[in-house]
């Protein structure tokens, strides 16, 4: 297969040219070739595939509860539709089972290279200084968690000042697991003792967690000044201002920044109200996509990482060769994988994007397989729309 375009972000710089693809690697580029069966793009981008890895839902497919292998394989083409090649589901304790199976389906979509579990060890604070407690902290379901995961589990995120959590962290670090800080009420002396014990990635920096002070920069400051943290970032301008990502990336290298979606089932949803996942709770999903409570609060992400690097692009006038590591190079540096993704690289995997100036996703290929066409039409789950929404917009 070659695939030409006059923009391909390759690792080496902007290219104009082919991109030939065999046996699921990039073969090599080419400016220029005799070859007249080609795949034409003319000037849309082609992009490194997104690499998200918080992503809790999508189209209307979810990770909760019992959650069924057809639900899984609808998430990971609606993750392929919104431009992801490679994810960490971000599951609930009672779906990593079910995720890990998925994982050795192969499923057409984005392809699953860990699991990731936001929890259930979080210190819950920040919305209106509301605490909600933490499940029991038992080293038992966590090795339930590995046990289930088949070698899958990736990325753990919870709090560091919850009384007893250390042994767990101990546990979760000899078997492999990344550490992240999430849902965190520590200072700035607790968060900067949790790095120091092995702790080492910032669940999307900046919410839920204390922030900057000028007598406490809270565990936001540690995350920012400490150089060996990597800090998930939400680039859809509403969980973080556009003006505090400026901040972020002048304090500390865009190198250790990993551009997420935490996305939910509402992700790609029509406007419209829903109900709610709690009891009483209404969601209301504005024209701009994003999902709120009755109260304004935020739940989840709405918006994909694509949409996010529109913003870095065009509102913050970051060159697309800065942005592209965050969503995909720097976590695949991160979590092993650089040596075949993360980059379009010759003898590198075939996982890239195509994308319109509107930050839309044209087409998707994961290991040189097409797995998402904008020509396919709508993926969002129909089911989901029937059980959940309540109004149309």
């Amino acid at each position: 297969m070659i695939v030409k375009s006059r923009r391909i972000y390759m690792e080496d710089g902007l290219k104009d040219g082919f991109l030939v693809v065999e046996d699921g690697t990039i073969k090599e580029f080419l400016p220029r070739t005799d070859n007249e069966e080609i795949i034409d793009y003319g000037d849309m981008r082609i992009i490194p595939g997104i690499f998200d890895t918080h992503n809790h839902g999508t189209c209307g497919f979810g990770l909760s509860g019992e959650v069924t292998q057809e639900e899984i394989k609808g998430y990971l083409k609606g993750c392929a539709s919104q431009g992801i090649t490679n994810v960490f589901p971000t599951a609930e304790r009672s779906a990593i089972a079910a995720v890990a199976r998925a994982a050795k389906e192969h499923y057409e979509g984005a392809s699953i290279l860990g699991i990731h579990s936001e929890g259930p060890w979080l210190n819950r604070t920040g919305e209106k200084g509301v605490r909600t407690g933490w499940p029991e902290v038992s080293l038992e379901t966590a090795k339930q968690m590995v046990s289930h995961g088949q070698g899958l589990l990736k990325l753990v995120a919870m709090a560091p000042e919850i009384p007893g959590i250390a042994p767990l962290a101990e546990y979760f670090l000899n078997k492999g697991v990344v550490l992240a800080m999430a849902h965190s009420d520590s200072n700035y002396e607790e968060a900067k003792r949790a790095y120091e014990h092995g702790f080492s990635v910032s669940t999307h920096t900046g919410n839920v967690m204390t922030g900057l002070h000028h007598r406490d920069v809270g565990g936001l400051g540690a995350a920012l000044l400490n150089d060996k943290v990597d800090c998930e970032v939400i680039c859809d301008g509403m969980h973080i201002s556009l003006e505090m990502l400026e901040i972020f990336f002048r304090i500390k290298s865009t190198e250790r920044f990993m551009m997420i979606s935490d996305c939910t089932p509402f992700s790609g949803a029509p406007e419209g109200v829903y109900r709610g996942f709690e009891e009483g709770m209404t969601i209301h999903v504005s024209k701009d996509g994003f999902v709120l409570t009755d109260t304004g609060r935020l739940m989840g992400s709405s918006q994909p990482v694509l949409y996010g690097i529109g913003n870095l692009v065009e509102k913050l006038h970051m060159p697309m060769e800065k942005v592209w590591p965050m969503f995909s190079l720097n976590p695949s540096r991160k979590y092993g994988f650089e040596r075949n993704k993360g980059s379009l690289k010759a003898l590198k995997d075939a996982d890239f994007v195509v994308i319109n100036d509107e930050y839309r996703t044209i087409a998707t290929y994961s290991m040189g397989k097409k797995v998402y066409d904008a020509k396919e039409g709508p993926v969002f789950n129909p089911d989901f729309l029937r059980e959940w929404r309540q109004k149309e917009v």
